[in-house]
C-alpha cells in the first residue's frame, strides 16, 4: 500500500551524532497537573537535593487552587522506613512551574524550577496519565539545565503504568534532555507512605503487588476448574444468532474456517452458517443446557476434503455476561493434572466485541491456566451469500471488491504484515498506518503512516513519518488510497492508487493492486498484494484463513516478503484496540529493573552474571517461543519453539523445533533433543547445553539468563573471547512463554542486550507463522506407551560403511536401554562390513550379524533395530538425563533402562564395565612434558576448535605455563590462550587463565578448567569426568607424531575411545589457510 514510498527513494544519511539537550515545550493547562501521581523513578542532582537522596518512595499531591493557576504540593515519601511529609506550592514560571517548599530543617534546596517533558494517556478509557518532569535548582536556560544538576521525576497516576509509557518516557528523556535513563532509581509504588492523597481506586488495599503469575500445580489441574455461577439457563430462552468470535480447538486446525453464526429457533436447535472462503454450507446443531453449568452442543462440519464430520462444541461455561459465553472443555490431562489440550469457544450476539470484554474474556482463560494468545478469530462480519459477491471470473483477473464493507471496519491501526513486492527493487522493512473516520466527508478515513527502510549497502534503515493521507471506499468494494512523500529537500510527492479488498474481518486485511493488466485476457500480469493485521501478532491461522483468497490472484504464500512487526518505527502509533492480542508480562517493577538497572553494560566475561532460572518453572510454562535473536551461527534461525522436561533440579532436557537455513539456501524444519545442567559460581549462574550434532560430534554451549520473570527471558552466550575479555562470537535470544508479545515489553526486553554489550538495534524478530512450528502438540510426544517400532519416528536413516566407520569406529557399544521390557544384556560391534550384535553364551560371546539396523540424525546413540530401538553407550553409562534426551529425540516407544552388569559375573568379556577411575590416584610423572616442542591437539569431545597448538614452560615443580594458538571453523585465527597448568602427583590438575588474558571460552573448551591428567614420552591426555556429557577428553600428540595403538591403549583405560569424527588428524592441511595461524 505504501510501496510507492521506497520507489521513488528516501535519502537520509545515519552516523553518530552528539547529544545537546533540547526540552520539548509542552503547553500543560494548571488543570492537567491537579490530581495524585506516584513517582515512578527519579533521577536527583549529584550535590544539591530537592528530597533526601537515599528515599524508597516518592507520592505527590498537586490540588489545583481557586485562582485556578497555582497548585499545592503535597508530598510523601518513604526514607529509613519511615514515611515523611514536605508541603509546598506550586506557581506558573514561563513553560512550567516554580515549585517553593516549605523547609524547617535539612540541608535542601527550597525551590526547584520545573518543566514538562512529557504528558501521555493510556489505558482503555484513557485513564491513566503519565507524565515527565524535568527540574533544575537554579532555572532552566534555554539549552537545559546544568550537566549533573538536573532533576527529573517520571510519574503516573497509576501504581502500574503501561510498559509503552514508561519506554516513551525513557525515550524522550535519554533523546531530549540527553541523560542516560540509567541515571535514574526506580521507587516503590507499593507502599501505603501517601496512601491518604490518592484516588480510591488506585488505594493500596485495591492493589495487586505482584503480577508475577507463579504457576502452581493445584490451581492448573482441572479437576479444580469451577466456573463462575452464571445466567446460561436463561441465555437461550430468547431467540438469538450468535457468532464464533474466538475458539481454540485441534479439530479446526488448517481447515480455514472463516465465519462460524447459529440462528436460535428454540434453546435446544440451531441452524448454522460456515463460511470457507467463497463456499458457504449450513448445518444444524443440538444443545443441551446441564447443571447449569455446562452447555452440550453437537453438530457437523464439512472438511476441506469433502468430507462430513462430527464435531463437538461442548463444555463447561467458564464466564457469561448475558451477551457472551465462553465455553471450555478439556481435550487431554497431563501426568500433573493439568489440561495439556483445550477446546474452547467465545460465542456473542454482538457482530462487534468491544475491548473490555476481550479485556475480560483474557482474564477468565488466565484464571484458569489457559493461554488467551492460542485463540483464534473468526470473522464476524461475514454472510453467505449465493453466488458470492466477490467470487471472480477468471483465476489473476481483477477482482471484485468484498463485501460487506464500511469505514467502520477499516478504521483503527493496521500493521503491514506481508507482502509480494513485484518487481520493485527497494523494499520496506515495516509499516504500520492508522485510519480514522473523516467527519466533513463521506465514506472517507484520513491516512497516517509510518515506514521503515531496509538497510541498504551503506544506508541504515530509516524510519519515515508521520506521513499523511486519504482512503476513500468506491462502489464497487474497493478502495482508493492518496497519500504524500515529503523529501528531505521539502519536495511533495502525490501518490493516487486503487485497492481491490480481498479479505477483510476484525483481525486481518488483503488488498490487491494491479498495476498492469493484460487487455487481452484480463489477466493481472504484475501486481502488488499486501497482507495486514490488526496487531503486531501474526500467526500460521492468519496466513491460512487468507491463503485461498490469495490463490484467486496467482500469488503463492511463498512469494510474500514478511516484514517486522515489532519494529519500533510506528510507535507513536497507538495500537488498535480491536480484539487486542497481547499480553502484559512485565511488571513496571520489570521494567525499570530493566531500564535502569539490568541493561548496566558489563562487557567483560569477569564482569557477567547470569540470573537464576529455574528448571521447573520453565517446564510447568509448557511451549516457550523465540521472539528475536542475535547470533553468529552458521545458519540463519527465522523461528523456534521449545519445551523443557526436568530431570532433576539441576538437569533438564530441551526439544525444540527450528526453521533455519544457510545463508541464500532454502529453510528447512529441524527437530532437536538438548541436555541441560545448571551451574553455580556464588552469585553467577550458567547452564551447559549439551548437543550431539547431526554431524556426529559433540557439541557444548554456555549459556546465562540475564532476565527471567518465568513469562519472558533474555538468554546470552559467549562463544569467543577476545584478549581483553569483551565477547568476539556471540549470540543473545529474548523468549516468552506466549506465542505474542507486547511490542513495548519486546523493546525493553531487547535494551537487555545493552547490558552485555550487544546494541538492540542487532536484534532480529520470529515470526509466528513458520510452518516449521505449527504443530506445537508435537514438542511434548504421545506417551511411549501408545508408540510401537513401527511408527515410531526420530528421523531414521541408513549410513554407508565409510559413514558407520566415522561415526562409530570398531569399538564394543553397550546397549543400555531397550523398548523391549524383557531384553536381556547385549552390546554391539562393527566389523568393517556389518554391525555385530554379542551376547552371552556358555564358555563366552556369541556375535551374530544384525540384519536391519538404522540411525537417529538426531542421537547418534540411538539405533532401530529390526525388532526393537536401543540406546548405546560406549562405556556403558545408565545415565536419567541421556535416557531421557534419546526419548525425547523422537516419537519412540518407552525406552527400559537394560540392568547394569556384574563384573564378578560376567561370562562375557565384553559385556564387562570399563573402570573408568582406575588410573585416578596414580602417581604422575610431569618431567615427561616436553618444553622443547609443541603440542597438537589430536582428538577431543566435546569439538569446539578446528585445530589447536599449545606450547608448555616449566614455572615450578609441577607448575608450567601454556601458550596455545587455535583456529576457528571459518579458518579464522583466534586470539592466543595463556594460563598456569598445575599437576597433583594423584594425576589431578588444575588450569588457571592468564589474569591480563582473556581465555578464547569461557568456563572451558579443549583446555579444561580442571580433571585427571595422563602424561606420556609421546602425549598428554586431559580428562574431565563431571561434564555434562559424562566423560570430556583432549588427546595431545607432540608436533609431527602419528597416532598409534600403543597410544589408544593408554587413552582406553581412561575411558577414552577416539571416533574418526573427532580426530583433527584427517583435516590437517586441507586447506591452504589451515595452518596459517601457527
Amino acid at each position: 500500500m505504501l510501496r510507492q514510498l521506497v520507489i521513488f527513494g528516501v535519502l537520509f544519511g545515519g552516523g553518530w551524532m552528539i547529544c545537546y539537550p533540547k526540552i520539548p515545550e509542552i503547553d500543560l493547562t494548571p488543570a492537567q497537573y491537579n490530581g495524585s501521581w506516584f513517582v515512578i523513578a527519579r533521577k536527583p542532582s549529584k550535590v544539591r537535593y530537592f528530597l533526601p537522596k537515599n528515599l524508597t518512595s516518592s507520592t505527590i499531591s498537586l490540588i489545583l487552587q481557586p485562582d485556578n493557576t497555582t497548585l499545592s504540593f503535597t508530598e510523601y515519601h518513604m526514607v529509613d522506613d519511615k514515611c515523611e511529609t514536605l508541603t509546598g506550592e506550586m506557581k506558573e514560571n514561563e513553560k512550567g512551574y516554580i515549585l517553593n517548599v516549605n523547609r524547617t530543617s535539612g540541608d535542601f534546596v527550597e525551590k526547584l524550577y520545573l518543566r514538562p517533558m512529557y504528558h501521555g494517556y493510556s489505558g482503555e478509557q484513557n485513564e491513566e496519565m503519565n507524565m515527565v518532569l524535568y527540574g533544575c535548582l537554579d532555572g532552566i536556560k534555554n539549552g537545559g539545565c546544568k550537566v549533573g544538576d538536573e532533576v527529573v521525576l517520571i510519574m503516573s497516576n497509576s501504581r502500574h503504568p503501561q510498559t509503552l509509557q514508561l519506554f516513551k518516557s525513557a525515550k524522550i528523556i535519554e533523546d531530549e534532555a540527553c541523560i542516560d535513563i540509567l541515571q535514574f532509581n526506580a521507587l516503590d509504588t507499593y507502599t501505603n507512605c501517601g496512601d491518604i492523597a490518592v484516588d480510591e481506586d488506585q488505594k493500596l488495599r485495591h492493589a495487586k503487588i505482584d503480577e508475577d503469575k507463579t504457576f502452581v500445580d493445584v490451581e492448573c489441574r482441572y479437576e479444580n476448574l469451577n466456573p463462575k455461577p452464571n445466567n446460561i439457563t436463561g441465555f437461550f430462552k430468547e431467540p438469538r444468532i450468535l457468532t464464533v468470535v474466538a475458539y481454540i480447538d485441534p479439530i479446526m486446525s488448517g481447515e480455514q474456517i472463516a465465519h462460524i453464526s447459529c440462528r436460535y429457533d428454540t434453546e435446544y436447535t440451531a441452524e448454522c452458517e460456515w463460511i470457507r472462503q467463497d463456499q458457504c454450507f449450513k448445518t444444524s446443531l443440538e444443545q443441551k443446557v446441564k447443571n447449569g453449568k455446562e452447555v452440550e452442543i453437537k453438530s457437523t462440519m464439512l472438511k476441506k476434503n469433502g468430507t462430513s464430520v462430527d464435531i463437538n462444541w461442548s463444555g463447561k461455561v467458564l464466564w457469561e455476561n448475558g451477551d457472551e459465553y465462553i465455553s471450555v472443555e478439556c481435550l487431554a490431562i497431563a501426568d500433573d493434572g493439568a489440561c495439556d489440550s483445550y477446546r474452547v469457544y467465545v460465542w456473542s450476539d454482538e457482530d462487534h466485541m468491544d475491548q473490555p470484554t476481550i479485556a475480560q474474556i483474557y482474564q477468565e482463560l488466565q484464571s484458569v491456566c489457559i493461554d488467551p494468545t492460542d485463540l483464534i478469530f473468526l470473522n464476524t462480519f461475514h454472510e453467505c451469500m449465493e453466488p458470492s459477491t466477490h467470487t471472480s471470473k477468471n483465476q489473476c483477473s481483477v477482482q471484485n471488491g468484498w463485501s460487506p464493507i464500511t469505514v467502520g471496519m477499516l478504521q483503527g491501526v493496521w500493521y503491514i504484515a506481508a507482502e509480494n513486492v513485484g518487481n520493485h527493487k527497494l523494499i520496506l522493512k515495516s509499516s504500520v498506518i492508522e485510519l480514522k473516520i473523516n467527519e466533513h466527508l463521506n465514506n472517507t478515513l484520513d491516512l497516517i503512516y509510518y515506514a521503515g527502510t531496509e538497510p541498504r549497502e551503506n544506508r541504515p534503515s530509516v524510519c519515515v513519518g508521520p506521513g499523511i493521507g486519504k482512503v476513500t471506499l468506491l462502489t464497487n468494494g474497493s478502495i482508493g488510497v492518496t497519500y504524500d512523500i515529503v523529501y528531505s529537500n521539502g519536495f511533495k510527492y502525490t501518490v493516487n492508487t486503487t485497492h481491490d479488498i480481498l479479505y477483510l474481518d476484525n483481525q486481518r486485511a488483503v488488498l490487491n493492486w494491479c498495476y498492469h493488466q493484460n487487455e487481452t485476457t484480463g489477466e493481472c500480469s504484475q501486481r502488488d498484494v499486501t497482507f495486514m493485521i490488526r496487531t503486531r501478532h501474526f500467526s500460521h491461522n492468519d496466513l491460512s484463513m487468507v491463503e485461498p483468497y490469495l490463490e484467486n490472484v496467482c500469488t503463492d504464500k511463498k512469494s510474500l516478503r514478511w516484514l517486522d512487526l515489532h519494529s519500533q518505527c510506528g510507535m507513536e502509533i497507538s495500537k488498535s484496540t480491536l480484539l487486542r492480542r497481547e499480553l502484559i508480562t512485565l511488571t513496571h517493577f520489570h521494567v525499570l529493573d530493566i531500564l535502569t538497572n539490568v541493561q548496566e553494560p558489563n562487557c567483560t566475561y569477569r564482569e557477567i552474571r547470569g540470573v537464576k532460572a529455574d528448571l521447573l518453572s520453565l517446564e510447568r510454562a509448557g511451549t516457550w517461543y523465540l521472539m528475536s535473536l542475535m547470533d553468529e551461527m552458521s545458519m540463519d534461525t527465522y523461528a523456534m519453539v521449545g519445551r523443557l522436561y526436568t530431570v532433576t533440579n539441576t538437569t533438564a532436557v530441551l526439544r525444540l523445533f527450528q526453521s533455519a537455513a544457510y545463508p541464500g539456501k532454502p529453510r528447512n524444519c529441524f527437530t532437536r533433543a538438548f541436555t541441560i545442567q545448571e551451574k553455580q559460581n556464588a552469585t553467577d549462574f550458567w547452564y551447559e547445553l549439551h548437543f550431539e550434532s547431526t554431524t556426529k560430534i559433540s557439541t557444548l554451549m554456555i549459556f546465562r539468563f540475564l532476565f527471567f520473570n518465568k513469562q519472558v527471558g533474555v538468554i546470552y552466550s559467549c562463544l569467543e573471547n577476545y584478549a581483553d575479555g569483551k565477547c568476539k562470537e556471540k549470540a543473545i535470544y529474548v523468549i516468552s512463554r506466549h506465542e505474542t508479545i507486547d511490542n513495548a515489553e519486546l523493546t525493553v526486553l531487547e535494551k537487555v542486550a545493552k547490558s552485555v554489550c550487544i546494541d538492540p538495534e542487532n536484534l532480529y524478530h520470529t515470526g509466528a507463522q513458520d510452518e516449521c512450528i505449527v504443530d506445537l502438540s508435537r514438542l511434548k510426544p504421545p506417551a511411549c506407551s501408545s508408540i510401537d517400532l513401527a511408527n515410531s519416528n526420530a528421523e531414521w536413516f541408513e549410513m554407508n560403511l565409510q559413514q558407520i566407520e566415522t561415526t562409530y569406529s570398531k569399538f564394543n557399544y553397550h546397549v543400555v536401554a531397550s523398548s523391549n521390557p524383557n531384553q536381556t544384556t547385549f552390546s554391539i560391534k562393527f566389523d568393517g562390513q556389518n554391525f555385530q550384535r554379542i551376547t552371552e553364551q556358555d564358555g563366552g560371546c556369541l556375535s551374530s550379524p544384525v540384519k536391519s539396523i538404522k540411525f537417529s540424525s538426531r542421537n547418534r546413540n540411538l539405533i532401530m533395530l529390526s525388532d526393537q530401538i536401543i540406546l548405546i553407550h560406549i562405556a556403558g553409562v545408565r545415565s536419567d538425563l541421556l535416557l531421557r534426551e534419546a526419548q525425547m529425540s523422537g516419537v519412540l516407544p518407552c525406552l527400559h533402562t537394560l540392568p547394569q552388569s556384574n563384573n564378578s559375573n560376567v561370562i562375557c568379556t565384553l559385556h564387562k564395565m570399563p573402570d573408568c577411575h582406575k588410573n585416578s590416584g596414580s602417581v604422575i610423572d610431569t618431567s615427561l612434558i616436553d618444553t622443547s616442542v609443541e603440542y597438537n591437539l589430536y582428538a577431543s569431545d566435546p569439538y569446539f576448535v578446528r585445530q589447536y597448538r599449545c606450547k608448555f614452560e616449566k614455572n615450578y615443580d609441577d607448575e608450567f605455563l601454556y601458550t596455545c594458538n587455535s583456529q576457528d571453523w571459518n579458518f579464522g585465527c583466534e586470539d592466543p590462550s595463556k594460563g598456569v597448568l598445575n599437576i597433583f602427583k594423584n594425576g589431578s590438575f588444575v588450569t588457571i587463565p592468564n589474569k591480563e588474558v582473556a581465555p578464547i571460552r569461557v568456563p572451558e573448551s579443549e583446555i579444561f578448567e580442571r580433571g585427571n591428567i595422563t602424561i606420556t614420552n609421546d602425549m598428554i591426555l586431559m580428562v574431565n569426568n563431571e561434564h555434562l556429557v559424562g566423560t570430556a577428553y583432549s588427546i595431545w600428540l607432540k608436533k609431527d607424531l602419528i597416532w598409534n595403538e600403543k597410544m589408544a591403549e593408554v587413552v582406553e583405560k581412561s575411558c577414552v575411545w577416539v571416533l574418526d569424527a573427532q580426530k583433527r588428524e584427517e583435516k590437517k592441511n586441507d586447506d591452504s589457510q589451515s595452518t596459517s595461524c601457527f
